[in-house]
């Protein structure tokens, strides 16, 4: 059964092409990612990684939801993390088949070190944003990381 608000062609449509023209110009405008892995000297995944396990450990199966990578591809990105002493892997002790990876104290300030950088990139923004278009951007945001989180 289809959702209430995709009968509405015009929204569908105009999200559609949003995010179409936004696609292209989110990684170089918003926040320059390319910098971001070049400074960090590491895969924009492993920049996610960091980045979902600051608020918290996550299991495998989240991780690999949350990117929409398959498990057996996260495990080497994990691997190359832990080698970097950012992470460790924890197995549950109500069920062993489930394995936790929370962040290390390095892996926490490499996560406090990506958000300052993002930071000096939210600095650098144009000097055309005024305050009204930046607490707009604010609340978009937040929008988009509110119905981000609730979809994984």
């Amino acid at each position: 059964m289809a959702k209430s608000w995709t009968d509405d062609g015009m929204l569908v449509d105009s999200i559609t092409n949003n995010l179409f023209e936004a696609l292209p110009l989110l990684p170089k405008r918003l926040v320059k990612v390319d910098a971001i892995t070049r400074k960090f000297d590491m895969p924009f995944s492993h920049v996610q990684i960091l980045c979902m396990l600051s608020a918290g450990g996550m299991t495998i199966g989240e991780i690999s939801r949350s990117l929409g990578i398959a498990k057996p591809n996260i495990t080497p990105l994990l691997d190359s993390l832990a080698d970097r002493n950012l992470l460790e892997r924890i197995r549950s002790t109500k069920d062993r088949r489930i394995v936790n990876i929370e962040l290390l104290p390095e892996g926490v300030e490499m996560a406090r070190q990506i958000k300052a950088a993002i930071a000096e990139q939210v600095i650098e923004w144009p000097d055309g944003m005024d305050a009204k278009r930046l607490n707009n951007s604010l609340a978009c945001l937040i929008s988009m990381s509110k119905l981000l989180s609730e979809t994984r």
